[in-house]
C-alpha cells in the first residue's frame, strides 16, 4: 500500500472511531451529563481514584466534540479537585484534544473539516496564519474571550504549523482563561463567593479593556 493509500485508510479509521464513539457517548447519556453541571461533578465525584483520570477524559471529549460548553467542564474540574489539581487535569485533557483535532484536519484534509467547522472559521484561521505574524495572530485567537479555540484546534490542523508548536502557542494562550474557570469551581466549592465576584469583576474589566482598546485602536487608524 503507497503512503496515499495509508494514509487515507488511517484517516478512514479515525472518521468512523470518532462518529461510533459520539453515538456510544450519546447513547450512554454520558454526553447529556458533560453539559449538566451538577451531573458532572457527581460523576466525578464518584470515580473514586479513576476521578483524575475521568477529568482529563472528560476535558478531551469536550475539546473534539466543541459544542459541548468548555465552561462548564472546567468549573466542575476547580469545584471536584481544587485550583491546583482542577488546573493540571484540565491542562492535559484540553492539550490532549486539542492536539488530536490538530492531527485529525491534518490527516483528513480540508474538504472533510469544512463538513462540520464554518468556513469563515477557516478562513479567519487561513488568514491570521498567512502572514510575518502567524504565531501571535494564533496566540491572539486563542486568547481573546468568545473565540471558538475548540473548532479553531480543527483549522490550525490545515495550515503549516507544526503540532508541537501548536499545542505550546495555544496552551499558553487558553492557560488565563482556565485558569478563571477552575478558580470559580473550586471558590464555589468553598462557598468562596466574595472570591467568585472578584474574579468575575477583574474579568469582565479586562474584557471591557480589550474591547475598548480595539475600538480606540480602529478609529485611530480610520481618521
Amino acid at each position: 500500500m503507497t503512503a496515499i493509500g495509508k494514509k487515507r485508510l488511517l484517516a478512514l479509521i479515525l472518521v468512523l472511531a470518532v462518529a461510533a464513539s459520539s453515538v456510544a457517548l450519546w447513547q450512554s447519556e454520558f454526553l447529556q451529563r458533560l453539559s449538566n453541571r451538577d451531573q458532572l461533578i457527581v460523576s466525578l465525584r464518584s470515580a473514586g481514584v479513576e476521578g483524575p483520570l475521568l477529568c482529563i477524559a472528560v476535558q478531551f471529549i469536550q475539546v473534539v466534540i466543541f459544542i459541548i460548553p468548555g465552561e462548564i467542564t472546567q468549573f466542575a474540574a476547580g469545584y471536584v479537585f481544587g485550583a491546583a489539581m482542577g488546573f493540571v487535569y484540565s491542562v492535559a485533557g484540553i492539550m490532549l484534544g486539542a492536539a488530536f483535532n490538530f492531527f485529525f484536519a491534518r490527516l483528513v484534509g480540508r474538504p472533510v473539516v469544512e463538513k462540520f467547522i464554518p468556513r469563515p472559521t477557516l478562513d479567519k484561521i487561513d488568514h491570521a496564519l498567512n502572514n510575518a505574524k502567524g504565531k501571535s495572530a494564533m496566540f491572539l485567537l486563542f486568547l481573546l474571550p468568545g473565540m471558538p479555540k475548540d473548532a479553531m484546534s480543527y483549522g490550525a490542523g490545515l495550515t503549516s504549523m507544526g503540532l508541537v508548536e501548536f499545542v505550546v502557542v495555544t496552551g499558553l494562550a487558553r492557560s488565563p482563561a482556565l485558569l478563571v474557570s477552575i478558580l470559580l469551581g473550586a471558590q464555589a466549592y468553598r462557598r468562596d463567593y466574595r472570591g467568585m465576584i472578584i474574579i468575575g469583576l477583574v474579568v469582565a474589566a479586562a474584557v471591557a479593556g480589550y474591547y475598548l482598546y480595539e475600538k480606540w485602536r480602529k478609529q485611530g487608524q480610520g481618521s
